[in-house]
């Protein structure tokens, strides 16, 4: 069952290019699978009172091109599969005239929130996001990313960035928003890189939570070729008392 949403492109949300930000493209994303489960009745109220949320696991975004300032978009996602405590989710962004400008994928799991453990998903939800156990045989798993640690020998030394989880990247699970791992990443890129480059895809694979006030680094890795021909691809690690806690990949066009 698909569910659609219009964005205005608004200015606080694009780059030196005058296009749409990866941040708010990912939080297009975001916002639009929430309001998907607050449309069928599991709202944030519900995963409050029922001591559950569900946590991202992996992106993975097809980036085609970028809405510009201004532009009013349109974007669609559906359940495409559940089992067991895991969900396949796809989204599409389009133009107004129906071009197809992003395609993405994202694996859930849903969480006990008391034992931060993975629960099996309650018919409740099954129902209401009317997806059938049948499903569960076209649920696709993400591949795996590396960051980082899947840097070719001979790349060179990593640059490394700190940060401190603070209040503002706090959500509705008490952790730090996904949004947050990727804005580190790029604040590790080099000074001026978002002027002459453009992300063309953008994988992510989340593994380990933060609390407010972790402490740790992005090590970033630069120069190794992209998915597509002519694009360049960034690898980010973000590391939390030496545990590896996020692992990203962007390809990027040069513009």
């Amino acid at each position: 069952m698909e569910f659609m949403r219009q964005y205005f492109v608004h200015y606080y949300e694009i780059g030196p290019s005058r296009k749409l930000s990866l941040l708010a493209l990912l939080g297009y994303l975001e916002d639009i699978a929430i309001l998907h489960s607050e449309a069928r009745g599991l709202g944030l109220d519900y995963y409050e009172a029922n001591r559950c949320g569900w946590m991202l696991v992996k992106w993975d975004v097809r980036i085609r091109s970028l809405p510009r300032f201004g532009d009013t978009v349109t974007v669609h996602t559906r359940i495409n599969g559940m089992k067991s405590f895991f969900a396949d989710r796809e989204f599409t962004l389009t133009a107004s005239d129906g071009t197809v400008l992003v395609e993405a994928r994202a694996n859930w799991i849903l969480v006990d929130t008391d034992k931060r453990r993975p629960m099996r998903i309650p018919q409740e939800q099954w129902d209401r996001f009317g997806v059938s156990p049948e499903s569960a045989s076209r649920c696709v798993t993400i591949q795996d990313v590396h960051g980082s640690r899947g840097a070719e020998a001979g790349s060179g030394e990593p640059s490394v960035r700190a940060f401190t989880a603070s209040n503002g990247d706090i959500d509705t699970n008490l952790h730090v928003n996904n949004l947050c791992f990727v804005e580190w990443a790029l604040d590790s890129l080099p000074e001026g890189y978002l002027f002459g480059h453009e992300p063309s895809r953008v994988a992510v694979h989340y593994r380990k939570e933060l609390a407010h006030g972790a402490e740790g680094r992005v090590e970033t890795v630069s120069g190794a070729e992209g998915a597509d021909p002519g694009t360049t691809r960034t690898l980010h690690s973000v590391y939390s008392l030496d545990a590896e806690c996020c692992s990203i990949e962007i390809d990027w066009k040069t513009v």
